[in-house]
């Protein structure tokens, strides 16, 4: 009854998720490509702004729930933090490589490259981008509690790189634009350009949301059928 009761519940979640994200999407997207004119100085490459930024901050939201849930689940040993940890880290992969890839196409349209070994921010991104998907793949190869347990080190042990990333553009000179929002002095930028940027995001931030409660809802699923399976052998 309680595996039944939290399926039942993450589904109703799921579905509220997934029409906010979707709206919230729509939005974002008619205001990224309709509503606000092109910048001054990057013209209407300013677009690509709004797929990188919001793809950037769901990256970092995505592996730091993953790091969380992965110290929550060496401390209590619960399975479903472990399910948490691996869900979020599976879409923070995705949103990783759009990350990347957005941040190439910009590079190249806005500096005349696709891509610079000496910015550290690019190349701490492509190194979270291997540590996940080693994580990833660790749990393909690894099963039960130790499948568990190794995955959570690694994910508590790619922490310094996230956070060294954060702050690279700022500790350490790169081609990489400086920080555009969070400044102590204010954004830099027109309140238009901010708007469709903050939408951007909280798109992305839904979007993630309700992939990470569908793939739980599956490894519900799966572990509902799995026990289904054991009792019709017994």
């Amino acid at each position: 009854m309680g595996r039944s009761s939290s399926v039942s519940r993450l589904s109703r979640v799921s579905r509220i998720l997934g029409v906010a994200a979707a709206t919230a999407a729509a939005v974002a997207l008619y205001v990224a490509l309709f509503a606000t004119p092109a910048e001054a100085a990057m013209g209407e490459y300013i677009r690509i702004l709004y797929v990188h930024v919001g793809a950037a901050w769901t990256t970092y939201l995505s592996f730091g729930v993953t790091a969380l849930a992965a110290v929550a689940f060496l401390w209590r040993r619960t399975v479903g933090w472990d399910q948490l940890a691996a869900a979020s880290a599976e879409v923070g992969l995705v949103l990783a490589s759009l990350t990347l890839m957005s941040g190439m196409i910009w590079g190249r349209a806005a500096q005349g490259w696709w891509w610079r070994w000496d910015d550290l921010r690019l190349t701490l991104t492509l190194l979270l981008w291997f540590i996940y998907a080693a994580y990833l793949i660790l749990r393909q190869y690894t099963t039960g509690e130790r499948r568990a347990t190794l995955s959570a080190v690694l994910a508590v042990a790619a922490v310094p790189t996230m956070v060294l990333n954060h702050f690279a553009v700022v500790l350490f000179q790169a081609y990489h634009p400086q920080p555009i929002v969070a400044r102590p002095e204010g954004p830099a930028m027109a309140a238009e350009f901010l708007v469709a940027l903050l939408l951007s995001v909280v798109a992305y931030t839904l979007l993630y949301a309700w992939l990470v409660t569908e793939r739980m809802q599956l490894s519900l699923d799966r572990g509902k059928l799995a026990l289904m399976a054991a009792a019709r052998r017994g």
